[in-house]
């Protein structure tokens, strides 16, 4: 029974001592050591290969998943601004569109036509706002293209405002909404004249020194007077008168007129070489 078991371990033992052999073998042998390692690597890559490949596979979703939750607010605002940007290139040639038509349906009525004999230049809006909160734009035409201070600015639906900085190649121009602008108007329809004041971004005109009882209504329209001292030529469209109130025991109407001109989408502009000296 001894002898029975000791055989097995006899043959275990030699089976050991020569694979031992034959490693030692061929581990001697860099060339041929080289040549197994190779193929066993190439032998595992097989078949890793196919794991490797279903695990990305299940991964790659998830991975996309937590891209897209990471950057979404960030994608979601890039794509909010693309639309803003195409609704305003679809909407501003409506808006030009819709100034030019009523303002031709002023110079219509006044058989005037306001550019025919004042020199102008075009320019175009390059910057909106400035650092202390005026209402004022900059135009890349300045002192070297004739542009002076205190010269009138329209674009297609009339009056925009009046330069009020001018260097070499730009100029800046005050809007007509500005709180410190003031122009003197009159009633197309009637003849009334006033004075209307800007009251800021986004706000009608207020126009003033119009008598109680004058004859001035919603729906009028109203362009520069021109008269004596006034810093704008005559007949430039300026707005559309949106109300008149008369406050119990007041001398004067107080009347609020909407500008012709788009002035929170101005892009191109002509600035009117023109002064009351000339």
């Amino acid at each position: 029974m001894a002898a029975a078991s000791r055989r097995p371990r006899a043959r275990f033992l030699l089976l050991l001592l020569v694979l031992a052999g034959v490693t030692l073998i061929t581990l001697s042998d860099r060339a041929s050591t080289a040549h197994y390692f190779a193929k066993a690597r190439s032998i595992a890559q097989e078949v890793a290969s196919p794991v490797q490949s279903a695990v990305h596979s299940v991964l790659r979703p998830v991975g996309d998943f937590i891209y897209g939750a990471l950057h979404y607010h960030a994608a979601e605002v890039q794509i909010r601004d693309l639309q803003q940007q195409v609704a305003a290139l679809q909407t501003a040639p409506v808006v030009a569109a819709a100034e030019e038509a009523e303002a031709q349906q002023v110079l219509g009525l006044e058989h005037i036509k306001y550019l025919s004999d004042i020199p102008s230049v075009a320019a175009q809006v390059v910057q909106l706002g400035s650092a202390n909160f005026e209402e004022t734009v900059e135009i890349d035409r300045g002192s070297d293209d004739g542009v002076a201070v205190g010269e009138p600015v329209v674009s297609a639906g009339g009056l925009v405002g009046s330069v009020s900085a001018v260097s070499g190649h730009l100029a800046t121009v005050t809007l007509l909404d500005d709180p410190s602008f003031t122009v003197g108007v009159r009633d197309v329809r009637s003849g009334v004249v006033g004075a209307a004041l800007g009251q800021g971004a986004g706000n009608t005109l207020e126009v003033e020194d119009i008598n109680v009882g004058a004859d001035v209504h919603r729906g009028d329209y109203m362009v520069t007077s021109g008269l004596s001292l006034e810093h704008f030529p005559a007949g430039i469209p300026v707005g559309t008168v949106e109300s008149v109130d008369a406050p119990s025991g007041a001398l004067q109407l107080v009347a609020s007129l909407k500008p012709f001109a788009s002035l929170a989408n101005l892009q191109f502009v002509k600035v009117l070489l023109w002064s009351p000296q000339g």
